[in-house]
Parts: structure tokens; C-alpha cells; sequence
């Protein structure tokens, strides 16, 4: 089988040479759909990462292509009503990274509740005072959940090693509340749900409104789950007392320049004083990263002995 590994690192050559013998390889450091026509033809298998589109306009050009395989949990990069209709399978890893992403949540709830990024930038500028950085504690504080999947839950649990009250919605959890009254009653509000249509802009005018004075919204989901101009304009207007950010809504804009409306917002956002932003960072560790490249191999090797493995499409 020839599988193209796209967006590839020196790490994911050495650890996919060794996990996938047997096959033919292609590397490419650069995503899939900024190769060359004739980089793929011959290819049975593709290998990619999120955030690196895989377009109807891609797919056609691998005539012989049977598999896409997405190198995380997340799939919407990826055109399923085009691969379903050349009977293209879509597998992604589904579990690679809880514990990682759900320790990086509650890095950025710390940083926000202590003023940890702002007393670093100002010591590191030369200004060693506490002036202007009054944090506050997390124990009894309340803190919101959105989406109660692996890393929604780990978030929990962290949380309450805290001494902090927990409370969440996920409209298919049992023990969830009402949406509103998790808005109402969060002193931190984290989003832990995947980008669907039905929490696209999930946090919205409206639904920012509704958050208790003061509170702060933490984002390692995905960048659409928010309506970057909506928060903007709470963060002016002081509805809310700031904002952890791994992800931004249009976050490939700030790299390709290709959308300025996202690009403007979002250069806005990381520099707003009340803001810290991360580049989509909350999955990497060595550890994730070691994980999804297995998972990866396991999906590519049982695709080629006639089994289909974390099938999502």
C-alpha cells in the first residue's frame, strides 16, 4: 500500500518508518493539499493533520485513494460528502491526548486566575511589581463545562483537585444542567465540545450576555465554537474579565493571510491586554504525539489486512 504522510516532521519519518514496513512511503513536510498533481498520484492512503484542509479539489487527484486518515480527534477538515462518494473510508484517532489537553485547560484557567502571562511579560521587560496583578484563588470558585467527552471529564476532575465547584452541560450527558445555568453560575467557563453545526458560534452575543460578571471563557476546543466579534465586544464592554484562547475562530488566516476579516480579529484578539492566546498548542506533548503516530500505524496496517479501524466516515 502507498500512503502519503503529509505535514510531516523528522520525528513522524523516524517513528513511521518503523511502525509501517511493509508499505511504500511518501513524506511531505508541507499539507496535502499544497502538493503538486503528480506528488499523488499512486496513492492508496493519505495520512494528514487537523487544520490542513482535505478538499473535494484534492481528493480527485488521487484516483486510487481508499483511505484519509486524520492525524487527531477532529475530522471537519476533511470533505466527507466528497470521499463518501468515491467510498473513501475517514478514520481519525479518537483518543490520544485527555489528560494533555485537559492539563493545558486548567494551565490557562491558572495563568488567567493569577495574572501568571502578564507578570512574566512585565518581568521579563525589566518590571519586577505586583502592581495591577491581583489574581484570584480557584478554590470555591465554579467552574463551567462545556462537553463532557474524555477531556471535558478530565477537566472535572482536575478541578475539583482544586477545591473548585464543577458544574457542566452536554445535552447527551445525564449528569449535565441547563445550558444558562451554567452561564450564570461559572466563575471560569471552559469549552471541552467539538466544532458541529450545533455549537458553531455556540458562544455568541447572546449567550455572552448571560455569563456572570467577571467571569473568564477558556477555549481548547475549537476556534468556531466562538464568535470572535462577539467576544471582542465583551471583553470591551466588560461582560467578561478575560480570555484563554488555544484556538481562534479562521486561525489559519493569521499564517496564509488569506482572510482578513479573521486575520483582523484575531491579531485584535492576542493583543488585548485581558487576553492570552496560544497557537493550538494544547495537544502537543511528547507524550500525545507519540500516541497519535501509533494509533495512526494501527489504523494504516489494519486498513491494508482488509480491516478498518476508528472509522468516522
Amino acid at each position: 500500500m502507498t500512503i502519503l504522510i503529509s505535514s510531516a516532521s523528522a520525528r513522524d519519518r523516524e517513528v513511521f518508518e518503523s511502525l509501517l514496513t511493509g508499505h511504500e512511503l511518501r513524506f511531505s513536510s508541507a499539507p496535502v493539499d499544497r502538493l503538486a498533481a503528480e506528488k499523488l498520484l499512486g496513492v492508496d492512503a493519505l495520512a494528514v493533520v487537523h487544520g490542513h484542509p482535505v478538499s473535494e479539489e484534492t481528493i480527485v487527484q488521487i484516483p486510487r485513494l481508499r483511505l484519509i486518515v486524520t492525524r487527531s480527534t477532529g475530522f471537519d477538515h476533511i470533505d466527507l460528502a466528497a470521499s463518501e462518494a468515491r467510498g473513501i473510508a475517514v478514520c481519525n484517532v479518537p483518543e490520544y491526548g485527555s489528560t494533555t489537553v485537559a492539563e493545558f485547560t486548567m494551565g490557562l484557567i491558572l495563568s488567567l486566575a493569577r495574572n501568571i502571562h502578564r507578570a512574566y511579560v512585565g518581568s521579563s521587560e525589566g518590571h519586577f511589581s505586583v502592581e495591577g496583578l491581583m489574581g484570584t484563588d480557584l478554590e470555591g470558585k465554579t467552574l463551567g463545562i462545556v462537553g463532557l467527552g474524555r477531556i471535558g471529564r478530565k477537566v472535572a476532575q482536575m478541578a475539583r483537585g482544586f477545591d473548585m465547584r464543577v458544574v457542566a452541560y452536554d445535552p447527551i450527558a445525564e449528569d449535565s444542567i441547563p445550558f444558562g445555568e451554567v452561564l450564570r453560575t461559572s466563575d471560569f467557563l471552559a469549552l471541552c465540545c467539538p466544532l458541529t453545526t450545533a455549537t458553531h458560534h455556540l458562544i455568541n452575543r447572546e449567550t455572552l450576555a448571560q455569563m456572570k460578571p467577571g467571569a473568564f471563557l477558556v477555549n481548547t476546543a475549537r476556534g468556531g465554537v466562538v464568535d470572535s466579534d462577539a467576544l471582542w465586544e465583551a471583553l470591551e464592554s466588560g461582560i467578561i474579565a478575560g480570555a484563554g484562547l488555544d484556538v481562534l475562530e479562521g486561525e489559519e488566516a493569521i499564517d496564509t493571510r488569506w482572510d482578513e476579516s479573521h486575520l483582523r480579529r484575531n491579531l485584535a484578539l492576542m493583543g488585548h491586554p485581558r487576553v492570552l492566546v496560544t497557537p493550538h498548542l494544547a495537544f502537543d506533548s511528547k507524550e500525545a504525539l507519540d500516541r497519535i503516530r501509533a494509533t495512526t500505524a494501527d489504523v494504516l496496517n489494519a486498513f491494508a489486512r482488509g480491516e478498518i479501524l476508528h472509522r468516522v466516515a
